[in-house]
């Protein structure tokens, strides 16, 4: 088995889609210039071990993506976390695998069918649990494309796939035991992004804000060599707070902050929303792209699924890697084209959640508890004892993104060449597949609504006698919103970017 590689410079940087021919001896990839290749497999991004070694695979962080060598097989590596994915798709006799869907359909002279208008909910059905069968999406030419969250893909020489757990997570006994673990795998991915070995190398970038889980990855970037931090000043309205900045925190860690307008990115040219919604995760990450100049080489530390993790009393606890919301999944397709490596801290470790709330919970952790909805002991720790006051951080809840694919009105949240162009683009796809498609959703969106009216009152009930549970809704959320703009806001989004891929 051997790699065989194309180097193209137009490809967005860390951008790469292999093909394996059936009884495959060489796998052929095709790939950007930030990926770095090799005879034992290829990757971009970093991970939690010896950079030399190449092994990927056994580590217990991967922030990235790639395949290695694998005896007589290839292993394709998945991120640590679901905010990403791998695709896989069987075409001709072959099997493509990509690390972007738009670069995919591109090689398989493909696209994605417009007659179907659920391909959001379809892609966040992950976010119910790891544990369900993994989502696919359907075609224009009616072919599947499997999605590959987390667990490794082992390719045999006959194209059979097998799919295996990442390296196992200890139980954590108490606080200093999971920060242990957690400054570990910092310490070790920031050296892997540093190693001199690389052709590039990659260094620490924070984000930081008001609230609890970003500040907390701030303390331990810091500690491992970070130097610098960003900031998006404002919250989005409708929480009770929008004072989101991070600058008093980050100069009480001695970090030099950047701020950024949330907003920034309604100036941009280039229909700057396309990229973040082609990623099929609702496009909230698009107050990221005013940061494009700051972030080429860096590892990206965030505080996504810090409210799933780190929350005292989490809506649910679990270890098939559950999120409350989709949040950072839109960064898919601009994190491989500015060149960073996304680093989701509380991510890791997620699949052994019941001991960190447990950690949360314990008696240890009261100095640091709040007794509040709003209450996250381990990430307080870690900042006051900085020095970073209680009342800088973590009074409020607040969120900065922009949720692109359920506005009420696309043209307030759109830059007008964005509008006018999804508009046209619009223009001549039919709402409904026929009439009978037509009555079934109206009939459904019916149902939908009473479902939910008691579905959340049975799940408050259920939090009232105790029980930790999900609040999904009995009926699947694809029929929550009519079928305006927003159900073709992906294909829009897939169909701008598709262009950087064509050869």
């Amino acid at each position: 088995m051997i790699f065989e590689y194309e180097l193209r410079a137009t490809l967005p940087s860390l951008a790469w889609c292999a093909m394996l021919p059936d009884g495959v001896q060489t796998v052929r990839v095709e790939h950007g210039a930030g990926v770095t290749t090799g005879p034992q497999g290829f990757f971009e991004g970093v991970w939690a071990g010896d950079f030399a070694a190449h092994d990927p695979a056994g580590s217990l962080a991967v922030l990235g993506s790639g395949a290695q060598i694998a005896g007589d097989d290839v292993l394709f590596v998945t991120p640590s976390h679901i905010l990403e994915h791998l695709h896989a798709v069987r075409c001709k006799g072959a099997l493509y695998v990509s690390n972007s869907l738009a670069f995919l359909l591109a090689r398989t002279d493909d696209g994605v069918d417009p007659s179907y208008k659920e391909y959001h909910y379809d892609a966040m059905r992950i976010s119910r649990g790891h544990w369900r069968e993994s989502p696919a999406l359907r075609t224009r030419s009616g072919r599947r494309v499997a999605l590959w969250y987390h667990d490794n893909a082992r390719v045999r020489a006959d194209l059979r796939v097998t799919m295996e757990a990442k390296a196992v997570v200890p139980v954590f006994r108490d606080y200093a035991h999971y920060t242990g673990f957690l400054r570990d795998i910092v310490a070790a991915v920031c050296a892997n992004g540093r190693d001199a070995g690389r052709a590039r190398t990659y260094t620490p970038l924070t984000t930081i804000s008001a609230g609890y889980d970003s500040p907390a990855c701030a303390v331990l970037a810091r500690e491992a060599g970070c130097t610098d931090a960003v900031t998006i000043t404002k919250a989005r309205p409708g929480f009770a707070e929008e004072d989101d900045s991070g600058v008093e925190i980050a100069n009480a860690l001695g970090l030099h902050v950047r701020a950024f307008d949330r907003l920034g990115y309604l100036t941009m040219p280039d229909f700057p929303e396309a990229e973040f919604l082609a990623t099929a995760g609702g496009g909230e990450e698009v107050v990221f792209a005013p940061l494009a100049a700051a972030l080429d080489s860096v590892i990206l530390f965030t505080g996504y699924m810090g409210d799933t993790v780190w929350g005292r009393t989490p809506v649910r606890i679990n270890d098939v890697l559950y999120m409350v919301f989709p949040g950072g999944s839109s960064l898919g397709e601009f994190r491989l084209r500015t060149g960073f490596a996304h680093f989701p801290v509380p991510c890791i470790g997620y699949t052994r959640h019941a001991s960190i709330v447990a950690v949360s919970r314990s008696a240890e952790m009261a100095p640091w508890t709040l007794g509040n909805d709003y209450d996250r002991p381990i990430a307080r720790r870690l900042v006051e004892e900085q020095g970073v006051p209680r009342g800088a951080f973590g009074r409020a809840k607040m969120a900065v993104t922009q949720v692109l694919w359920q506005a009420p009105d696309p043209q307030e949240i759109l830059t007008p060449p964005s509008y006018a162009d999804l508009v046209a683009f619009a223009a001549s796809i039919p709402r409904f597949r026929g009439a009978m498609d037509r009555l079934r959703f109206q009939i459904m969106r019916g149902v939908y609504e009473g479902s939910r009216y008691v579905d959340w009152r049975l799940h408050a009930l259920l939090r009232r006698l105790g029980f930790s549970v999900p609040a999904p809704p009995w009926m699947p959320e694809r029929y929550a919103f009519d079928r305006g703009l927003n159900a073709l806001t992906f294909h829009w989004g897939v169909e701008r970017t598709l262009s950087r891929y064509r050869r």
